[in-house]
Formats: structure tokens, C-alpha cells, sequence
């Protein structure tokens, strides 16, 4: 077996990357001017986790719907399921709870536009992916177990999948820009 196809142990790189990041992101809070500088950098991670991981799985499901590559969609689906549960979802949340940190520390009134239109599209991408996204990605998988990875309910539902990705991820890009850039209308 030639090193390309060798299995590789993975576990102590991943281990030692987060020891790393647990050791930098203890110093680095630990030495925040204040619980508000705290919150932000939770907040501005999970939100990179969150709409970062969409973006991702929206550009490679356009690549592969691009291919046809309906195997490699496939996969993508169950990969996508199993993210959208244990780190999208959580990621998700966290953006809300610290993002309702850092209005209470900060005194921001709830008032502006900015505010209402991040909590009406975190709600709408919310309910889209955990009321959507996840139970289809399911769906497919057991329509590709069932029909094959390139059967046309499969592609149909795959197709309906990716307008809807496309559409939150463009949301989800709006949220931040929003939110970084404050306007006041």
C-alpha cells in the first residue's frame, strides 16, 4: 500500500489543533478588555462556523450539480445532514444567544433597523434549516438508497434543495453585511 492510500490517523493532529485553539482562545479572552469584547468574538466565531459551513456546502453542491455528479451530491447530503445537526444548528443558536449578549452589554437599542433585520433572517434561516434543509437532506438520502444517487426524484429533490440553499446563503450574506455595516434608515 503506497502512502496515498495508506489510512492515516488523524486523531492527535486534531487533537493538538484543539488543544491549541481551546490554550489561544482562553489567553486571548482572558485578556479582553471586557465581557462585551468576550461575546463579540464568540458571536463573530459562530457566526463565521455558520455561515462560513453554508457557503461551502452551497458552492460544492453547485459544483457538483454542475458535474451531474450525482454520487458526490450524495455524499454531500449525508455530510450536510450530519453538519446541519452537530455544528450548524448549535452554531446557529450561538449566534443568537450572543448576539443578544452583546445588545444587553452594549446598551444597543432593539429599535434599529439593522437589529430587526438580522432577528427576522436569523428566524427565516432558522426555520428554513432546521424545519427544511434537514429533514430533506434525509429525504434525498433515502431516496438514493431507494432510487439510486441518480434517479430523477433524487435530481428533482437535489435541484429544489440547491434553489433554496442559494436563496439562504444569500440571506445569510446580507445578515453580516448588514450587520457590519450598521446602516441607519
Amino acid at each position: 500500500m503506497d502512502e496515498a492510500t495508506e489510512p492515516r490517523n488523524t486523531a492527535a493532529p486534531t487533537l493538538a489543533a484543539a488543544a491549541l485553539l481551546v490554550a489561544g482562545a482562553v489567553v486571548f479572552l482572558w485578556y479582553a478588555p471586557s465581557s462585551y469584547d468576550v461575546y463579540k468574538a464568540l458571536h463573530v466565531i459562530s457566526i463565521v462556523v455558520w455561515v462560513g459551513g453554508d457557503v461551502t456546502l452551497t458552492t460544492l453542491g453547485i459544483v457538483f450539480e454542475r458535474r451531474r455528479d450525482g454520487e458526490a451530491l450524495a455524499q454531500l447530503g449525508k455530510l450536510g445532514a450530519w453538519i446541519g445537526v452537530h455544528v450548524y444548528t448549535p452554531a446557529l443558536f450561538a449566534v443568537l444567544g450572543f448576539g443578544i449578549a452583546l445588545m444587553q452589554k452594549g446598551e444597543w437599542p432593539w429599535d434599529l433597523f439593522w437589529v430587526d433585520f438580522a432577528l427576522v433572517g436569523w428566524a427565516i434561516a432558522a426555520v428554513v434549516g432546521v424545519g427544511f434543509v434537514g429533514p430533506e437532506l434525509g429525504r434525498i438520502d433515502r431516496a438514493a438508497r431507494q432510487f439510486g444517487p441518480e434517479s430523477a426524484e433524487v435530481r428533482r429533490r437535489v435541484r429544489r434543495l440547491f434553489t433554496v440553499f442559494r436563496f439562504d446563503t444569500a440571506l445569510l450574506v446580507l445578515i453580516v453585511l448588514v450587520m457590519t455595516a450598521k446602516p441607519s434608515f
